[in-house]
């Protein structure tokens, strides 16, 4: 499976790069970047009205992605719900995972 972790707050990145690593996935890539929220906010002045709104108040977020098994991710998140995070719970974080039919490295 290929994962595609994307973190909506990067307060967590570390918590969960810990909690992947002790899952066992670690060949990941991880991206950060900041939210489309963010870039209308301050990007385009048409949009400053609307500055009140979540789904704007989120500035930077984060995308991991690497090959990973579906256990492997079931464990990393309730490792993070033992340790008082809940991602997926909390809306924290979307995660994706897509079946890989051929790997050519």
């Amino acid at each position: 499976m290929y994962m595609i972790l994307h973190l909506f707050n990067d307060k967590y990145l570390d918590d969960v790069i810990l909690a992947l690593a002790e899952a066992g996935i670690e060949d990941t890539i991880v991206l950060s970047g900041e939210s489309l929220g963010q870039k209308i906010l301050y990007d385009i002045p048409l949009f400053v009205s609307f500055q009140e709104s979540a789904a704007l108040k989120t500035g930077y977020g984060n995308v991991i992605m690497g090959t990973a098994e579906e256990e492997d991710v079931s464990f990393a998140l309730e490792e993070l719900k033992n340790s008082g995070l809940d991602l997926l719970g909390k809306k924290l974080a979307a995660i994706y995972l897509l079946p890989v039919e051929k790997v050519i490295n």
